[in-house]
């Protein structure tokens, strides 16, 4: 005869040691992250500079598994896609037109699609789930569903978010590393102003699409669920917190374009530090959360 009740409890067992093996495989996502973030930032050896593509291939494999514990896999692929099209949209627009973020181009190996490397949207997706659950702390949403305001308020916050990142990376990567170049050079150490806005309105676009799609979707946001602990949101917060660290630590490192590394480590102080700081005591502090 089946025994229903025995059935239930051996699942359960299941899915408590499948959680698990995935929080263990997120913690070592953000430790690698932040080995290869610190050892790159402390301008050590020169060797170690090219540790950029491992960062945002682990924050990617972050992005899927942490993703996937709350909207599921086939959610996070479509989100995936819906990341990839308009955002290799607007970079191949504003590489052919200089709309939304100016004229530029980019001078890194590699695959590319529509002349705009393939890492480049890895990149964009791992930056944007991380901002994505960051926005959700500053703003105390957690595992809610958007309803009302805040199926716009939440992408219009991952928007800056994740501008402030740019904000503090763009002038390093491109006038320092030339990665891209900027045809016609900026205002903000070589970087047009028109940039960051353009990165404000593409991201924008990309989670406003995704927020509205995932808002009539039905979520587990009972207190057992995994997203009712304090770990999984700290996580992506910890990855933000690990970025913002490692500009700060270049402003100490560096003896070459002092200026800018200077300048970029006091921003992102001011900016990214100040937001990860803000999620962590939101975290801390919330009763939704155990």
């Amino acid at each position: 005869m089946f025994d229903l009740k025995t059935s239930t409890n051996t699942n359960e067992s299941v899915n408590l040691a499948t959680n698990k093996i995935l929080d263990y495989s997120k913690w070592a996502c953000v430790l690698l992250i932040a080995i290869c973030t610190f050892l790159m930032r402390l301008n050590i050896n020169s060797k170690l500079n090219n540790l950029t593509w491992i960062i945002f291939m682990m924050l990617f494999i972050f992005t899927f598994v942490h993703g996937t514990q709350r909207y599921g896999m086939k959610n996070m692929l479509i989100w995936f896609a819906i990341t990839w099209i308009v955002s290799n949209g607007f970079e191949a627009l504003s590489i052919k037109t200089g709309f939304p973020f100016g004229n530029y181009h980019y001078t890194s190996a590699g695959p590319r699609f529509l002349d705009v490397p393939l890492l480049i949207m890895i990149a964009y997706f791992g930056l944007a789930y991380m901002s994505w659950c960051v926005a959700q702390v500053v703003t105390t949403q957690f595992s809610k569903k958007f309803v009302g305001g805040y199926k716009f308020l939440i992408p219009f916050m991952t928007a800056f978010v994740m501008s402030m990142w740019d904000l503090v990376t763009d002038p390093q990567a491109s006038t320092i590393g030339g990665a891209w170049i900027w045809e016609k050079g900026g205002a903000y150490y070589g970087v047009p102003i028109s940039n960051f806005f353009g990165w404000l309105l593409v991201v924008f676009i990309f989670m406003q699409i995704f927020t509205l799609f995932m808002s009539n979707k039905n979520m587990d946001i009972s207190p057992d669920n995994i997203t009712s602990k304090k770990s999984y949101w700290l996580q992506p917060v910890l990855l933000y917190l690990t970025l913002g660290i490692g500009v700060v630590l270049e402003g100490f490192t560096h003896t070459q374009n002092v200026e800018i590394y200077s300048s970029m480590a006091m921003v992102a102080f001011f900016t990214m530090i100040f937001v990860a700081i803000i999620s962590m005591l939101n975290i801390k502090h919330s009763k939704e959360l155990n």
